[in-house]
């Protein structure tokens, strides 16, 4: 018989017997055991919160990096040369960084100068400069940009955004130019985005990888 049986059957007695109540040594017991139980199911409760809770915030960093990497891939694709009168065409980067990079997109009837950068508030901007389209086919572009974050929370601690590779997939020389001989160079772009949503929950960075190809060097847009 338990213990909380012996228990029961001695309050029916003590009843039966015209007695109430329980002896100090057994609500002593008592009040131990509920104390112990209590323990054990406050710690239960604490670690499922703080798991719910790491897997919210990795959840959460997850679908931010998943939305500005597929907008990065996506543009940076696009790149293609720009046509100049009488001189040779521009090549689809005209800026790279390990932490920036501009492209000239082809994502409609007219060009779009891009530019991606981490701001000082660790987020991923893109700027947007539209195509004059009177300028055709000597493509020229707004001065003020559009500007949109597409991805927030990324860690001082994080790698290099984007590392620049030749026809043979190895990274150039020059991570950092604006020099036509090293943009001329560059046939793909590995993108390395890493997010930490919320460090306090603990659910830790995020790091989503992909690498474009160029697929319409030399092509310029008309």
């Amino acid at each position: 018989m338990t213990f909380f049986r012996r228990i029961a059957r001695r309050h029916r007695d003590i009843r039966r017997s015209g007695s109430a109540g329980f002896t100090i040594l057994e609500l002593l017991v008592t009040m131990s055991l509920m104390g112990v139980l209590g323990t054990v199911m406050f710690s239960t409760v604490v670690s499922v919160t703080r798991t719910v809770t790491h897997n919210e915030a990795n959840a959460d960093s997850v679908d931010i990096a998943r939305v500005g990497l597929n907008r990065l891939s996506k543009n940076i694709r696009s790149g293609m040369s720009i046509q100049q009168s009488g001189l040779s065409d521009l090549p689809a980067l005209a800026e790279i960084g390990p932490n920036k990079i501009t492209v000239y997109g082809s994502l409609g009837p007219t060009p779009t100068k891009i530019t991606y950068s981490i701001n000082a508030n660790r987020e991923l901007e893109e700027s947007w400069y539209a195509g004059n389209s009177a300028s055709n086919p000597y493509w020229t572009f707004a001065t003020t940009p559009r500007v949109e974050v597409i991805a927030r929370k990324i860690p001082t601690t994080a790698a290099a955004l984007f590392t620049f590779l030749d026809e043979g997939g190895a990274a150039i020389t020059n991570q950092t130019s604006t020099a036509y001989a090293d943009l001329s160079l560059v046939r793909s772009v590995a993108i390395s985005l890493t997010v930490d949503s919320n460090p306090a929950r603990g659910g830790g960075p995020v790091t989503l990888v992909n690498t474009v190809v160029l697929p319409n060097l030399g092509i310029a847009k008309r």
